[in-house]
């Protein structure tokens, strides 16, 4: 991988045109700088109301399964995570163009890791600050223990968002055990996952995602995870589907049932 992530760039946009929506449910104004030009005259022509609900709902038609609606209300839910967590500091795992440590206020300490390539896109793109410590790293050949040699243990909040799904079944159990040993118990960890079940079925999102050469790898079946947590130092809190944040948010439109924004807390 040579290049910066397409599915990266995609959520990128997702959240730049909720910036702009009068019902938003977050404020993410560093999300259109990620963005090729080819996006970025649809965000500017979403300003215009009607506008932005026609290609809200080309999207979603262009791309069913609700990912649109599913990284919009799965922000919203971990940025609410990350504030009841108040952690002593942060750490985004495979942080893609994730803007969290510039436009929340108050972010703690925060380490941004994440595929070199991705990285080093970002970085071009946004201004670097003080808090904000960046570690390259490819999840899927190297060890996040190693790479994260020297990290303060102190009380932080864990986001690996829209990963998990992309590496194999030994890189996740590998990343887990290392985090129940790299941050401090008491620690807030947050991720997401697919339900196993939808990579068999041949989704349209399952598809589209496998058309830019990042298919789905990896699922866990929802009754399972509290189970494999604990076998590995952590206590599952909470699970819900992009759906159900949706709905929680008051959000009607498509979202997916499958994909899943789960938090637990290490012993």
């Amino acid at each position: 991988m040579d290049t910066a992530s397409r599915t990266a760039e995609h959520v990128a946009l997702f959240r730049a045109l909720e910036t702009r929506r009068r019902d938003r449910l977050f404020a993410d104004d560093h999300a259109v700088r990620f963005l090729p030009a080819r996006y970025r005259w649809l965000v500017r022509a979403a300003t215009v109301r009607p506008v932005g609900r026609g290609i809200a709902r080309l999207i979603d038609h262009r791309y069913p399964g609700g990912p649109r609606t599913s990284a919009v209300a799965r922000t919203r839910l971990i940025d609410d995570l990350l504030a009841e967590a108040a952690p002593e500091q942060v750490l985004l795992l495979g942080a893609g163009y994730d803007s969290r440590a510039h436009r929340i206020p108050g972010m703690p300490p925060t380490y941004e890791v994440d595929h070199p390539a991705t990285q080093r896109a970002k970085r071009r793109r946004i201004a670097d600050r003080p808090h904000v410590h960046y570690v390259p790293v490819d999840l899927t050949r190297e060890s996040l223990a190693a790479a994260l040699a020297g990290f303060p243990r102190k009380r932080t909040a864990v986001v690996w968002e829209g990963v998990t799904n992309y590496l194999t079944a030994q890189a996740v159990d590998a990343t887990f055990r290392d985090l129940a040993t790299i941050v401090a118990p008491g620690s807030t960890v947050v991720f997401t996952y697919v339900d196993r079940a939808a990579l068999g079925d041949g989704t349209a999102w399952h598809r589209e995602v496998a058309k830019v050469g990042e298919p789905w790898t990896f699922g866990f079946p929802p009754a399972d995870v509290p189970g494999y947590l604990a076998e590995r130092g952590l206590d599952l809190k909470g699970d819900l589907s992009a759906e159900e944040a949706a709905a929680r948010y008051g959000r009607d439109e498509p979202a997916a049932g499958f994909y899943r924004i789960a938090w637990a807390v290490v012993r």
